[in-house]
Protein backbone atom coordinates (compact mmCIF):
# COMPACT_ATOMS: atom_id res chain seq x y z
CA UNK A 1 0.00 0.00 0.00
CA UNK A 2 1.29 3.25 -1.08
CA UNK A 3 2.07 6.01 2.18
CA UNK A 4 -0.34 8.73 2.06
CA UNK A 5 0.69 12.14 1.59
CA UNK A 6 -1.67 14.62 2.64
CA UNK A 7 -0.49 17.54 1.02
CA UNK A 8 -1.16 15.61 -2.77
CA UNK A 9 -4.29 14.44 -1.53
CA UNK A 10 -5.61 18.11 -0.33
CA UNK A 11 -3.87 19.05 -3.91
CA UNK A 12 -6.02 16.70 -5.89
CA UNK A 13 -9.26 17.82 -4.04
CA UNK A 14 -8.30 21.45 -4.80
CA UNK A 15 -8.67 20.74 -8.46
CA UNK A 16 -11.54 18.67 -7.90
CA UNK A 17 -14.00 21.00 -6.37
CA UNK A 18 -11.89 23.69 -8.37
CA UNK A 19 -13.43 22.05 -11.60
CA UNK A 20 -16.77 21.14 -10.51
CA UNK A 21 -17.41 25.16 -9.41
CA UNK A 22 -16.57 25.89 -13.09
CA UNK A 23 -18.76 23.24 -14.40
CA UNK A 24 -21.75 24.97 -12.20
CA UNK A 25 -20.73 28.29 -13.27
CA UNK A 26 -21.00 27.40 -16.96
CA UNK A 27 -23.96 25.29 -15.81
CA UNK A 28 -25.42 28.21 -14.63
CA UNK A 29 -24.35 30.46 -17.47
CA UNK A 30 -25.32 28.18 -20.23
CA UNK A 31 -28.73 27.66 -18.64
CA UNK A 32 -29.63 31.70 -17.77
CA UNK A 33 -32.51 32.34 -19.32
CA UNK A 34 -34.12 28.96 -18.05
CA UNK A 35 -33.22 29.70 -14.42
CA UNK A 36 -35.21 31.66 -12.32
CA UNK A 37 -33.34 34.82 -10.30
CA UNK A 38 -33.06 32.45 -7.19
CA UNK A 39 -32.37 29.81 -9.27
CA UNK A 40 -29.02 31.88 -10.61
CA UNK A 41 -28.36 33.31 -7.50
CA UNK A 42 -28.27 29.45 -5.82
CA UNK A 43 -26.23 28.72 -8.06
CA UNK A 44 -23.86 31.38 -8.07
CA UNK A 45 -23.31 30.70 -4.33
CA UNK A 46 -22.61 27.23 -4.69
CA UNK A 47 -20.23 27.58 -7.17
CA UNK A 48 -18.57 29.84 -4.55
CA UNK A 49 -18.71 27.51 -1.56
CA UNK A 50 -17.28 25.21 -3.88
CA UNK A 51 -14.48 27.27 -4.94
CA UNK A 52 -13.79 28.30 -1.36
CA UNK A 53 -13.75 24.51 -0.10
CA UNK A 54 -11.29 24.02 -3.16
CA UNK A 55 -9.20 27.00 -1.93
CA UNK A 56 -9.08 26.00 1.84
CA UNK A 57 -7.57 22.32 0.02
CA UNK A 58 -4.98 24.44 -1.16
CA UNK A 59 -4.51 25.87 2.20
CA UNK A 60 -4.50 22.42 3.84
CA UNK A 61 -1.67 21.11 0.72
CA UNK A 62 0.41 23.85 1.08
CA UNK A 63 0.40 22.99 5.02
CA UNK A 64 1.16 19.93 4.85
CA UNK A 65 3.98 20.75 2.71
CA UNK A 66 5.17 23.36 5.15
CA UNK A 67 5.39 20.85 8.07
CA UNK A 68 7.21 18.74 5.65
CA UNK A 69 9.92 21.20 5.64
CA UNK A 70 10.57 22.12 8.45
CA UNK A 71 13.41 20.41 9.29
CA UNK A 72 14.85 22.54 6.04
CA UNK A 73 13.40 26.15 6.36
CA UNK A 74 16.16 27.69 7.68
CA UNK A 75 18.62 26.32 5.00
CA UNK A 76 15.97 27.07 2.25
CA UNK A 77 16.04 31.23 4.14
CA UNK A 78 19.58 31.00 3.99
CA UNK A 79 20.05 30.19 0.72
CA UNK A 80 17.41 32.10 -0.92
CA UNK A 81 18.71 35.36 1.11
CA UNK A 82 22.39 34.33 -0.38
CA UNK A 83 20.83 33.83 -4.06
CA UNK A 84 19.15 37.31 -3.51
CA UNK A 85 21.90 39.12 -2.27
CA UNK A 86 24.48 37.31 -5.50
CA UNK A 87 22.11 38.49 -8.08
CA UNK A 88 21.99 42.29 -6.71
CA UNK A 89 25.26 42.76 -7.28
CA UNK A 90 26.44 40.02 -10.04
CA UNK A 91 27.49 40.70 -13.61
CA UNK A 92 28.07 37.41 -14.48
CA UNK A 93 25.30 36.07 -16.41
CA UNK A 94 26.18 32.46 -16.52
CA UNK A 95 26.38 32.67 -12.94
CA UNK A 96 23.55 34.51 -12.54
CA UNK A 97 21.50 31.91 -15.26
CA UNK A 98 22.59 28.99 -12.96
CA UNK A 99 21.10 30.94 -9.50
CA UNK A 100 18.03 31.64 -10.67
CA UNK A 101 17.71 28.12 -12.33
CA UNK A 102 18.56 26.36 -9.11
CA UNK A 103 16.05 28.73 -6.93
CA UNK A 104 12.93 27.59 -9.60
CA UNK A 105 14.52 23.98 -8.96
CA UNK A 106 13.98 24.39 -5.60
CA UNK A 107 10.67 26.14 -5.23
CA UNK A 108 9.64 23.41 -7.68
CA UNK A 109 10.42 20.18 -5.27
CA UNK A 110 8.99 22.68 -2.36
CA UNK A 111 5.46 23.63 -4.15
CA UNK A 112 5.44 19.88 -5.64
CA UNK A 113 5.95 18.47 -2.19
CA UNK A 114 9.02 16.68 -3.12
CA UNK A 115 10.83 16.93 0.06
CA UNK A 116 13.22 14.68 -0.89
CA UNK A 117 14.83 16.79 -3.08
CA UNK A 118 14.59 19.84 -1.23
CA UNK A 119 17.69 19.33 0.64
CA UNK A 120 19.71 18.83 -2.76
CA UNK A 121 18.05 21.76 -3.65
CA UNK A 122 19.05 23.95 -1.34
CA UNK A 123 22.66 22.63 -1.81
CA UNK A 124 22.62 23.06 -5.64
CA UNK A 125 21.77 26.96 -5.03
CA UNK A 126 23.72 27.64 -2.22
CA UNK A 127 26.23 26.08 -5.23
CA UNK A 128 25.29 28.72 -7.57
CA UNK A 129 25.98 31.37 -6.07
CA UNK A 130 29.00 30.34 -3.76
CA UNK A 131 32.33 31.60 -4.98
CA UNK A 132 33.95 28.42 -6.67
CA UNK A 133 36.39 26.29 -4.37
CA UNK A 134 40.04 26.53 -5.37
CA UNK A 135 42.39 23.09 -5.20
Amino acid sequence: MMPIDPAKQAEELAQIFFSLSNAVDDFRLRNFGSLSPAQQQQLKEQAQALDNRAQQFVADALGAILRGIQSHLSSIKDATRGAEEALRHLNDVAKGLAIVNAAVALVGSIASGDLGSVGGGVDTLIQAFSPPKKP
